[in-house]
């Protein structure tokens, strides 16, 4: 018997499973009686890591990284074919059902923006971080000199190992901006192709220009050059998340007018074409710099909350969740 049908059997068979979804990790069950389930008999099935009896007759699995596999072997299975699977929809109101994300709408439609955004490179991000890990290690054990230094230049071998993690997590505003585009209706695409402007290799050259000049937000110093009279932000934007996020919020209003406003057989040309117009210098003048200013008005807050230790020690848990998807923490 695979793990598959044994989880099935455990929780009761075919007959007493309503639902079946999945988070990160978990099998959640919706049973519909649940009182005869036993956790004892759900862990000891051979890859499961933990069992989590719910009210409401919901019942998780814990299965670890592993959890993908698992609910496309438990789906293929031909005892399962007649087994109800809830709509998005129907998953998302449940979702809803209690605290502050059932009583407004917009915490509820903020909140599956982030997750859509960010769920489909959950993979590579964890993957990625596996290298940092490692590099870091290495620091520990004094194998290598601390590689987050500035003024530390790793031997070519250690630094070919260190650009791993970079691929990842420096292109990490592209990724975002493409599926929060796409989230929002937007070409995803064109998303990421605004949101490239600001990562080329030529944009940051520009505060090499002696035209460029330093200036201080918020007790940082920032680099800038004037365009048609318009002070423009050179700033590295590599793992920068808030700036791309915010970017498709306005992108993706503003594709659906355009493809509203202009007739079909010409949308795939003038659609993406007024998008880039507008969105293009927006971004890079506006949108991508607030990221770097957010940060540092935050970095200079929290420096002055810093002279009451007690109060920052609270302060900082309960705003970390929300600095993190954010980029500003």
């Amino acid at each position: 018997m695979s793990t598959a049908q044994e989880i099935v059997k455990a929780v009761g068979g075919p007959g007493n499973i309503q639902s079946l979804t999945h988070c990160a990790t978990r099998l959640r069950f919706q049973l519909i009686d649940s009182s005869g389930v036993k956790v004892e008999e759900v862990e000891s099935i051979k890859g499961v890591m933990g069992a989590v009896p719910q009210a409401g007759n919901r019942f998780q699995v814990i299965m670890g990284g592993a959890v993908q596999n698992a609910y496309n072997d438990i789906n293929a299975l031909p005892e399962m074919a007649n087994v109800g699977q809830p709509s998005d929809e129907e998953i998302k109101a449940a979702a809803r059902a209690g605290g502050v994300r059932g009583k407004f709408a917009w915490v509820d439609s903020f909140f599956e923006f982030l997750s859509d955004s960010f769920r489909p490179i959950l993979g590579a991000l964890l993957g990625a971080s596996l290298f940092i890990t490692f590099m870091s290690l290495m620091v520990t054990l004094g194998v290598i000199e601390n590689w987050n230094l500035p003024d530390v230049t790793l031997p070519p071998d250690w630094a070919f190992i260190n650009l791993m993690w970079q691929s990842v997590f420096v292109f990490l505003p592209l990724m975002v901006a493409y599926n929060a585009s796409k989230k929002l209706g937007a070409d995803p695409w064109v998303g990421f192709s605004i949101m490239a402007l600001v990562m080329l290799p030529g944009f940051a050259d520009l505060g090499k220009n002696v035209a460029a000049y330093d200036a201080e937000v918020f007790g940082k110093s920032i680099k800038l050059i004037d365009i048609f009279g318009v002070p423009l932000t050179i700033f590295d934007y590599g793992s920068q998340v808030f700036s791309p996020l915010l970017m498709a919020g306005l992108l993706g209003p503003l594709y659906k007018l355009f493809k509203k406003l202009i007739p079909e057989n010409l949308q795939l040309i003038f659609v993406p074409f007024l998008s880039f117009i507008i969105m293009l210098p927006l971004t890079a003048f506006l949108i991508a710099p607030v990221g770097v200013y957010a940060g540092a008005g935050l970095a200079g807050a929290l420096q002055w909350i810093n002279q009451w230790p007690f109060i920052f020690a609270i302060l900082i848990p309960l705003t970390y969740p929300f600095m993190v998807p954010l980029g500003l923490h």
